[in-house]
């Protein structure tokens, strides 16, 4: 080896040394810091984005969407700590309501219209099911900051429905493990391996998933829209459900469950039952706004008839249980057309105006 040779190789060896040394440092000083969450959150506290609208496509919906995270993961308007009186909501995307700026997603609206006293916390989470809201209901109340919240709404219905749809097997078997990394955007770490432990490591995968969501979603409600309309179109349609009682059972278990936890932590536990556009005989402009639900692997869709039974079924069944076990549950009612909705359930501005009235109205009734 030549003197030029060992002398690259002995540089390469102290910067190798220089840059593990500052690695160290680093992921000592991040961990102190805790800049990464070790806990159960929905969503990344103090975080947020925004998300650019096609104005043109989407329907009902009149400026680019402005989402934030308070230090609690949700999306909030107020300061939870001046408020008399917590609410905190579970749901999926139309809780999420991320098409929507904060200000005008229907838990927003609720809490102005609740009042001052009033702080509403929306957890929602794109996708979320019965399955996910079990575990977030345990995890998310136990924060010493929600230790005396008085209300939880859980709208759902729909994730439940559409998932038993694409895979029965997922929707009744998936472990707790798998569910909990879907209904928390960070969890404890105690689990992992050693190095996916590392703040460093923690912070390389995140700034990999927010390239994924932001080259996925940008073009979500324009290019995605487009794509699946035409897909579409060139799909088998299905007219007829498949048996839905495995997946009936499994929500009604889910939803006792949520129903027991609420009773043990004397909790209000209210839920609202799933408004869709599906309806029979679906006027030609609304079914072209009909996105739901594709699967094996989009080769094939439901029919929006079938649709409609289904959730019809799911929903009565919600409502049934809550009878049963002397729950309050709003029986969401919306037009269903584009005064509510930009899709199959997706609310616009108008349509979570109109959610935040029925449910404000209804609430202040069940509370009294």
């Amino acid at each position: 080896m030549s003197k030029k040779t060992r002398k690259i190789f002995k540089k390469l060896k102290y910067y190798s040394i220089f840059t593990i040394i500052i690695l160290v440092i680093a992921e000592v000083i991040l961990s102190l810091l805790e800049v990464v969450p070790d806990n159960y959150y929905v969503n990344t506290p103090n975080s947020g984005f925004v998300w650019e609208i096609n104005h043109d496509e989407i329907t009902g919906i009149h400026q680019d969407s402005e989402v934030f995270f308070d230090e609690l993961g949700a999306r909030s308007i107020s300061d939870y700590e001046n408020k008399d009186h917590k609410i905190v909501v579970f749901g999926g995307s139309t809780t999420a309501c991320f098409a929507l700026t904060q200000q005008k997603t229907w838990s927003a609206l609720l809490e102005k219209k609740m009042g001052n006293s009033y702080w509403v916390g929306n957890f929602g989470r794109p996708g979320n099911s019965s399955n996910h809201h079990t575990l977030q209901f345990k995890h998310v109340l136990e924060k010493p900051e929600l230790s005396d919240t008085k209300t939880v709404l859980i709208m759902q219905g729909v994730n439940d429905f559409v998932a038993y749809l694409i895979s029965s097997e997922r929707y009744l078997n998936s472990p707790e493990q798998k569910l909990k990394k879907f209904a928390f955007q960070h969890i404890p770490d105690d689990h992992l391996p050693f190095y996916k432990r590392l703040t460093l490591y923690k912070l390389a995968s995140k700034a990999k998933r927010n390239l994924a969501f932001y080259f996925k979603h940008q073009d979500h409600l324009t290019k995605t829209v487009v794509s699946i309309k035409e897909l579409k179109k060139q799909s088998k349609i299905i007219e007829e459900l498949p048996d839905l009682q495995a997946g009936l059972a499994h929500y009604e278990a889910n939803i006792k469950n949520i129903i027991q936890q609420a009773k043990a932590k004397n909790i209000n536990l209210v839920f609202i039952t799933q408004a869709t556009m599906w309806k029979p005989n679906l006027e030609p402009k609304y079914e072209d706004l009909m996105l739901t639900s594709g699967f094996q692997n989009n080769e094939a869709f439901y029919s929006t008839e079938a649709l409609y039974a289904g959730m019809e079924i799911f929903n009565e069944r919600l409502i049934n249980i809550c009878k049963q076990e002397n729950i309050p549950c709003i029986d969401l009612k919306l037009p269903k057309t584009t005064e509510s909705f930009y899709d199959d359930f997706h609310f616009n501005e108008s349509g979570a105006e109109l959610t935040a009235e029925q449910v404000s109205k209804e609430l202040k009734v069940i509370l009294e």
